[in-house]
């Protein structure tokens, strides 16, 4: 079982897309700057997030995503943790 997973930095409300096996592990791994990309940005909480069967379904789900600002926008509001 993987997840699609969407963060956003508190400070600068930037949102970054990934995949995962365990999203709570990997969100302590970007706030705590193990993770290049978003080392800078943290303090980051987690925003959306999707179960898939496969990893390599959760690729696609997240190419896809990053592709395109106005699907990324719409699954972050039918995935959107709630708060």
């Amino acid at each position: 079982m993987f997840f699609v997973y969407a963060i956003m930095s508190v400070s600068s409300k930037r949102i970054y897309i990934g995949h995962t096996k365990n999203p709570n592990e990997r969100l302590a791994y970007h706030n705590a700057g193990y993770v290049k990309s978003t080392a800078k940005d943290a303090p980051w909480k987690l925003l959306a997030l999707e179960q898939t069967t496969s990893r390599s379904e959760a690729r696609w789900i997240e190419r896809q995503l990053k592709k395109s600002k106005g699907k990324r926008t719409k699954w972050i509001e039918l995935n959107r943790v709630e708060r």
